[in-house]
């Protein structure tokens, strides 16, 4: 008799056991399938921004895209937590939430103060509109593009290698992406060399340069003259506003063209020689 009775009850916990499992299969099948709509509903809106005429509302969607999908991800993960929780026999939902706060607290005061900085410090970055999704960045030493932007990360493309940086450790940040750039060269000239004649030769070369790709610049370049007296040469230095992001392209062009035209007229430029004495 005792023994059919704990047959019975077997029967009744491997029941409650089995749907208490089927429930947090379901809860965790429901969490994954919201996170997946919201992943699709935000690659939709980040597709549909390139086809934006303004690039700079395209990159604010793009970027507000990226820390939505994930803070619903954080949601959903500590709803469903709650959940399972509930049906493990852990007090009640809303008792689960305020628990699980509170272990949250907990493990702040015992070192995961910086999980917290890293989430406050994303949501300031996204407010505050520091850098945005397809901005080239320097944070610390990396200098890379920005490819999202999650709650407590910041993601970068630094030439293929992909660098994950925790916002809370964010504390400067040079962001390349402007309205504009500008460009700035300085070339040597020798002493020997007539120096008023050197400036004006190569104020003819940027001009030149100038007329023939005005789409690269916002304003007419200047060359402001002899700037300094260097150990060799004297330095002529030029600056101008150009297209945002265009300026290492001009002045890559402008080096290779002014060594080509000093080399044909004849302009020594000087570099740095070392004498060796042979003593016998």
């Amino acid at each position: 008799m005792d023994f059919t009775k704990l047959l019975e009850k077997l029967k009744a916990d491997t029941y409650l056991i089995v749907s208490d499992l089927l429930i947090i299969i379901i809860v965790f099948a429901i969490a994954r399938f919201f996170i997946s709509q919201i992943s699709k509903f935000t690659s939709r809106a980040i597709e549909k921004s390139k086809e934006l005429e303004d690039k700079e509302q395209a990159k604010s969607i793009v970027t507000s895209m990226t820390m939505l999908r994930s803070v619903i991800r954080y949601v959903i993960y500590f709803i469903a937590i709650a959940i399972i929780l509930y049906k493990l026999g852990f007090g009640n939902v809303m008792s689960n939430l305020l628990v699980t706060a509170g272990i949250g607290s907990l493990a702040i005061s015992f070192g995961a103060q910086s999980v917290i900085q890293d989430v406050v410090t994303g949501l300031f970055l996204i407010f505050e509109r520091q850098y945005a999704v397809g901005d080239l960045v320097k944070i610390g030493e990396h200098l890379g593009i920005v490819t999202s932007i999650a709650m407590r990360v910041t993601y970068l493309d630094c030439k293929g290698t992909k660098v994950i940086i925790p916002n809370g450790k964010i504390s400067e940040v040079i962001n390349y992406t402007n309205t504009h750039s500008m460009f700035e060269l300085t070339i040597p000239v020798s002493y020997k060399e007539n120096i008023r004649e050197a400036i004006d030769f190569i104020k003819d070369i940027l001009n030149k340069y100038y007329n023939e790709n005005k789409e690269l610049f916002i304003e007419e370049p200047v060359v402001f003259g002899a700037t300094n007296f260097n150990v060799n040469a004297v330095d002529i230095y030029m600056r101008g506003k150009v297209v945002n992001m265009k300026h290492w392209q001009i002045e890559r062009e402008l080096r290779v063209i002014i060594k080509e035209e000093m080399d044909k007229k004849g302009l020594y430029i000087p570099f740095t020689q070392i004498v060796v004495h042979n003593e016998k």
